[in-house]
């Protein structure tokens, strides 16, 4: 099965967009899914274009604002009908309040608490969709196998495809370190936890974080001795 990953890193936090091409299925461009759109649709959708890939899913790692910013400008270009594909956004249930009604407040209360200006939320605030899938532990989600991994966000999660080798780690495991427990919901036993599960899997596997560059499973087994 061919698949391709792209990137763009975007926004001022400075989160990678993955791109992740899927099997063509004749309904014009290539299908693909958007992982964690954090800001800057305009910067993704001309990648998009680019690449002439079409999103037929958006997932989300986790719910905080540098990962999603981009939604609404999105589905306002690709929709749900776009070219007859229903678009869908999956999201952990945990982590399902940063998305729909009152997703504001939870975005400016999780902004305010890593010490930032929540005005800077309501800059770039434009109305959150409600998401389509809620995938928990073991979740069939696309290609992918949802690995849920707590710490980070409660609702965060890993998505590992098998067949190509691919895990993308949202906030929970970067190159050479690991995402933060000091914001609503992180928990820093959970987010050992979950990075001992990560890095027991196979050391082969290409991990693609949501801040930094790629790396392995066997790249990171030394943050082990550090927890």
């Amino acid at each position: 099965m061919d698949k391709k990953i792209d990137f763009v890193t975007v926004g001022d936090i400075q989160t990678n967009c993955w791109l992740y091409s899927l099997d063509d299925d004749g309904s014009g461009g290539k299908p693909c899914i958007v992982i964690d759109p954090g800001d800057e649709a305009d910067v993704i959708i001309s990648r998009l274009r680019e690449l002439n890939w079409v999103p037929h899913y958006i997932f989300l790692t986790h719910g905080h604002i540098d990962h999603l910013a981009a939604l609404p400008e999105l589905l306002a270009v690709y929709g749900k009908t776009y070219t007859g594909v229903e678009l869908k956004l999956g999201i952990h249930s945990l982590d399902a309040h940063y998305l729909g009604k009152g997703s504001l407040e939870a975005h400016r209360y999780s902004f305010s608490a890593s010490g930032g200006n929540v005005a800077y939320v309501d800059a770039i605030w434009k109305p959150m969709p409600e998401a389509d899938l809620f995938y928990e532990e073991g979740s069939t989600a696309g290609p992918f196998t949802v690995l849920h991994v707590p710490g980070h966000t409660q609702g965060s999660v890993a998505l590992y495809d098998e067949k190509t080798g691919a895990l993308f780690s949202g906030d929970t495991l970067f190159k050479g370190t690991w995402g933060r427990t000091d914001l609503p919901g992180g928990n820093e036993e959970q987010l050992h936890q979950s990075l001992k599960r990560l890095l027991s899997m196979n050391r082969e596997i290409v991990v693609c974080p949501g801040h930094g560059p790629p790396t392995t499973i066997g790249e990171e087994i030394g943050l082990l001795a550090e927890f």
